[in-house]
């Protein structure tokens, strides 16, 4: 009996489940950041100047979109793969287990696109080439890593923070600021707190539910050093306080899966965004964080995002 007599949803549904669609407007957020890092990165270096050079920002920007999707989409692509027969048992419903994609399509398709996103990033430069390269090589330690608690959350941590790393890149190494370096190290911080929880998804009740209101640490900070002075950094790290505290309730709670807490934490990602970028004082660029976090909680009404 072939694959395709099993299935219970369709491949497209399938593809789309695989890839977790619906967290990717966090990613595109995560470029907005690099975005406004570096337009201040670009404004401070030519501060002394009197006129300041146009700095070219659409076409680099829509390409390393691309790159960082493709990269996201290769590791959850991969994830599955990897975890094809523990998911027979554990997660019986993923596309994998249930006939609709093969593992072998799976392989193939993470490799096409991490192959495909390194040379678009190539062709930008040599230096987005080689972070992009960097980063694709995380991404597949963590896929052969990821079963293992001690490698699991700094790796996936690596992973994201250096998505602001490789964003900027695409612009121009000059603007790798003591900035960057902060966001990127705020965000891996974010992203390892919630990797940690994310192990304990599968309880009705986390018992990582405390380790949740870390996750307000890295906002904090930034708030703190970056935009203490901007009333907008701090209504939106009220408003991000407050969706943290829901995202624990739904944690604590017996009546709600964890999944509704671990959706609140990755949709999460876009609201630190919007710390990020207000902080530094590019509102128009917040507005796009703002509506890519809105995308991704309508998304995850649809498609799970874990």
């Amino acid at each position: 009996m072939g694959y395709k007599q099993y299935q219970q949803m369709s491949e497209q549904r399938g593809w789309l489940n695989m890839l977790r669609i619906s967290n990717s407007p966090t990613i595109v957020s995560n470029a907005m950041v690099g975005v406004a890092i570096t337009i201040h990165a670009h404004a401070e270096l030519w501060s002394e100047r009197i006129t300041t050079p146009p700095l070219e920002l659409f076409t680099p920007l829509i390409l390393i979109i691309a790159v960082l999707l493709l990269l996201y989409f290769s590791g959850m692509v991969f994830n599955d793969a990897f975890d094809a027969k523990r998911d027979e048992v554990s997660k019986p419903d993923r596309p994998i287990p249930m006939g609709i994609i093969r593992v072998s399509q799976a392989w193939s398709a993470g490799f096409f696109m991490l192959v495909i996103s390194i040379l678009i990033a190539f062709g930008i430069s040599v230096t987005c080439g080689l972070t992009t390269t960097a980063l694709g090589i995380v991404i597949l330690l963590y896929t052969f890593l990821h079963h293992a608690p001690l490698f699991s959350v700094p790796l996936m941590a690596i992973c994201r923070g250096m998505v602001f790393i490789v964003d900027v890149s695409s612009f121009s190494e000059q603007y790798f600021s003591p900035l960057l370096w902060m966001y990127s190290g705020a965000l891996a911080f974010y992203t390892a707190v919630l990797t940690f929880v994310g192990t304990f998804e599968n309880q009705q009740q986390s018992r990582a539910s405390y380790a949740v209101w870390l996750t307000l640490f890295p906002a904090g900070f930034i708030v703190y050093t970056s935009g203490i002075q901007s009333p907008i950094t701090w209504g939106l790290f009220i408003v991000f306080t407050a969706w943290i505290f829901w995202a624990w309730s739904n944690f604590c709670s017996k009546e709600k899966q964890p999944v509704h807490g671990m959706h609140k934490l990755l949709s999460g990602f876009a609201l630190l965004d919007c710390i990020f970028i207000a902080a530094v004082g590019e509102y128009h660029i917040m507005v796009f964080s703002l509506i890519c976090f809105a995308l991704t909680v309508a998304a995850h009404r649809k498609i799970l995002g874990t």
